[in-house]
């Protein structure tokens, strides 16, 4: 059958997302290739066509989100800038509000104060007033009676002294006229005192040029003294009335001068001579008070002298010891520079001559207590003064009652430097010195002060006898010791029982147990410790009770058995580590202590050992616990049993290497064919969890396989270091404390 010719059709275009909207012409007869190729092609463009439209959503919502983050920030910005203007403003109006407080708390003082003094104005007035002498008018009378009698008086003085004048001139005397009334008959010879005439200073000159007859200008002019109204009549009449008396040197017998012994009697109304006689006494007594002042002068300059003197002497002093202690601390500084703590070392700093000398000593002391001199210097004053105790055991006494004395001025860095040094002494003297300085502290409850106590009984332990023991038991029993003084107390008593001979250490146990009761809980710890020391194996059973009854107890126990002086303990902590009934914490501190029992380098068994830390070599499954057991076994010396141990660990090493070598291969080779896989699919979604479950297999071996090596390299180090250490010759327990015999502060200086 012959079919027609298709009509021309339309040529099929292949457009990016369907032309933009414009519909694909489908051809009327189409081959399966056609339709296949043009299903893919609507696939293509509706593919396009989604992408397109989720290109533009995520523009249309990448902008809504930038807008939205322009307004948010906008609204951050406004909302800060508002805040800010409200703090401002709020500030404002707190600095307005304080200024305004200021100000009226300054007025209300400057009101309080006015008041103040116009309350004091008025109470001092109304003291004054009170304290003012009231006038009385019979005095007044007599006062006013006086003035009167002494302006009569010198009226008649100035009618005398015209009539001197007078006469000296060669004037008759009848021209002198005196009121009939004012002038008294003459008075008989003996009677009243005759006024006197007073001489100025040219008198006798002109009286020795002239004797018959003084020209004009040598006369002598008489002076009127004349009181003020008001005055005091002893005031006023007394310096008028003592006049030292004149002869008429410038008149002559012949020109009718009255006759010697006579002259012009004093008017009626002038002083008597018990006013006189008054007026004499009140001179004398102004003499003697410008005497009492003159020497008390006198005695003022003399103190001002003295002081000053004293002053002078003593900054002298002071000077010449600041001087003296300055170049004492530079001394010291170099000893402290050059790390000699021993007298017997000295000849190390040749430059240096220490001299022990009392007050030298006495200066470094007090610049020690920041006394004297520069508080910032006290370490090298502390280490010259010691290096002088150390040489003398006088300045060592000085030393040692100045810090009795003085307990509380010296810190506790202070302190422990002083008896550090002063331990390096050789003295026999210096210990009982110790003693004594820690007996006068030994009942003190100040914490800083049993802080210092502690550091005396850290050095004094090395004097002390077993029989000390109790004493220092007894100071872990107080619950109100300072942690350092406790600190100390336990290492004495270790240091103690380590120190004692092996049959009396293991008695001691039940002496230990004696104080276990009142003791705080923390000290009981403390007291486990000091009972693994005395190694006593019928302890190990009572601890062990002791933990089952109470779980609390265990870790501390089983820390403590990792102390223990010989390998009794290890069975106890072995069974310790396998008891699944205890806290996972106490098991893993179990097996620590076995390591810490393992690391005493002592004297044991080879084969007993062996068989006794097999279990611990054996339990070591993974690298990194035998690389552990390794770091444990390097630290002891060069004995077969740590060479056989060591040996045990290497070759439990190698047999884990060679097994686990050939998985490593076979995990290798599974790893290249899986990425090969991969990388020729990477869409292939069972291919890649494929490839990344074999390199998961393969890092773990490689892991495994390193970690052997590693701890064969170890095992290879650790040998070679047990080899070159011999073996000890003293108690490792003694050397704990032999070796923390130098103090952190000497360590820093």
């Amino acid at each position: 059958m012959v079919t027609a010719a298709p009509a021309a059709a339309p040529k099929v275009k292949f457009v990016s997302p369907a032309a933009e909207g414009v519909e694909v012409v489908k051809p009327r007869f189409l081959t399966p290739e056609l339709q296949a190729k043009l299903a893919q092609e609507q696939e293509e463009a509706a593919r396009r066509a989604a992408e397109q439209a989720e290109a533009d959503r995520i523009a249309a919502e990448k902008a809504a989100a930038e807008q939205e983050a322009a307004r948010i920030a906008a609204e951050k910005e406004a909302a800060r800038i508002a805040a800010e203007q409200e703090a401002a403003r709020i500030k404002a109006e707190q600095e307005a509000a304080e200024a305004a407080r200021i100000a009226a708390e300054k007025e209300a003082a400057r009101v309080a104060a006015e008041e103040e003094r116009a309350r004091l104005a008025a109470e001092l007035e109304k003291k004054e007033a009170a304290s003012a002498p009231q006038p009385e008018p019979s005095v007044d009378a007599q006062i006013q009676d006086a003035l009167a009698k002494v302006a009569e008086a010198q009226k008649a003085l100035a009618e005398a002294q015209a009539a001197a004048l007078a006469q000296a001139a060669g004037v008759a005397p009848a021209a002198v006229q005196t009121p009939e009334p004012s002038v008294p008959e003459p008075a008989p010879a003996g009677g009243a005192p005759k006024l006197k005439v007073f001489k100025t200073a040219a008198a006798p000159a002109a009286a020795e040029k002239s004797p018959a007859a003084a020209p004009e200008s040598a006369v002598p002019k008489l002076k009127v003294l004349k009181s003020p109204v008001g005055a005091a009549p002893a005031s006023s009449v007394a310096p008028a009335a003592v006049p030292q008396p004149v002869a008429a040197a410038g008149a002559s017998p012949a020109a009718g001068a009255p006759p010697a012994g006579d002259g012009i009697q004093p008017p009626a109304g002038t002083e008597s001579a018990r006013d006189m006689a008054a007026s004499v006494d009140k001179s004398k007594s102004l003499l003697r008070g410008v005497i009492y002042g003159v020497c008390a002068l006198v005695v003022i300059a003399a103190g001002v002298g003295i002081y000053a003197w004293s002053t002078s002497s003593k900054k002298e002093k002071v000077e010449g010891e600041n001087a003296r202690l300055n170049a004492l601390v530079v001394e010291g500084g170099k000893l402290g520079r050059s790390r000699l703590f021993d007298s017997k070392n000295l000849s190390r700093v040749p430059d240096v001559k220490v001299v022990p000398d009392a007050e030298d000593a006495a200066l470094l002391l007090a610049n020690v207590r920041g006394v004297k001199g520069n508080r910032e210097n006290w370490p090298g004053a502390a280490h010259l003064v010691s290096i002088m105790a150390q040489m003398d055991d006088n300045i060592a006494r000085q030393v040692v009652e100045d810090m009795k004395k003085n307990v509380g001025r010296y810190s506790k860095e202070k302190y422990s430097m002083m008896v550090t040094l002063l331990a390096k002494s050789s003295s026999p003297a210096m210990r009982d010195m110790l003693k004594d300085l820690y007996a006068s502290i030994s009942e003190s409850k100040n914490k800083k002060i049993q802080d210092k106590q502690a550091v005396v009984l850290k050095y004094m332990r090395f004097a002390m006898k077993l029989d000390d023991l109790d004493d220092v038991m007894k100071i872990l029993q107080k619950k109100d010791a300072s942690p350092d003084l406790i600190s100390s107390a336990f290492r004495t008593a270790r240091y103690l029982i380590d120190e004692a001979p092996p049959a009396k250490r293991k008695a001691l146990s039940s002496k230990l147990l004696q104080y276990q009761k009142d003791m705080p809980e923390e000290n009981v710890k403390m007291l486990y410790k000091l009972l693994a020391r005395t190694g006593d194996p019928k302890v190990l059973d009572m601890m062990e009770k002791s933990y089952k009854e109470d779980p609390k107890k265990a870790l501390a126990i089983i820390t403590a058995w990792g102390d223990w002086n010989t390998d009794d303990a290890v069975p106890y902590l072995f069974k310790a580590w396998k008891d699944e009934s205890l806290h996972e914490r106490v098991r893993s501190q179990a097996h620590d202590s076995i390591l810490r029992v393992l690391s005493v380098d002592r004297d044991r068994d080879d084969n007993a050992t062996l068989k006794l830390f097999d279990p611990l070599i054996a339990d070591a499954k993974t690298s990194e616990r035998r690389q552990f057991l390794v770091s444990a076994f390097k630290r002891l010396s060069n004995r077969p049993y740590v060479i056989r141990l060591l040996g045990r660990i290497k070759q439990t090493a190698e047999d884990q290497r060679n097994a686990v070598e050939p998985k490593f291969q076979v995990a290798e080779e599974a790893l290249f064919k899986a990425e090969d896989k991969f990388k020729a699919n990477p869409g292939d979604a069972a291919a890649k969890a494929d490839y990344e479950a074999k390199e998961k297999i393969y890092n773990e071996l490689s892991s495994q396989k390193t970690g052997e090596d590693k701890v064969i390299a170890a095992v290879d180090k650790a040998l070679e270091k047990v080899r070159k250490t011999p073996v000890p010759t003293r108690k490792a327990a003694s050397a704990e404390d032999r070796d923390d015999d130098d103090s952190s502060v000497i360590k820093t200086i």
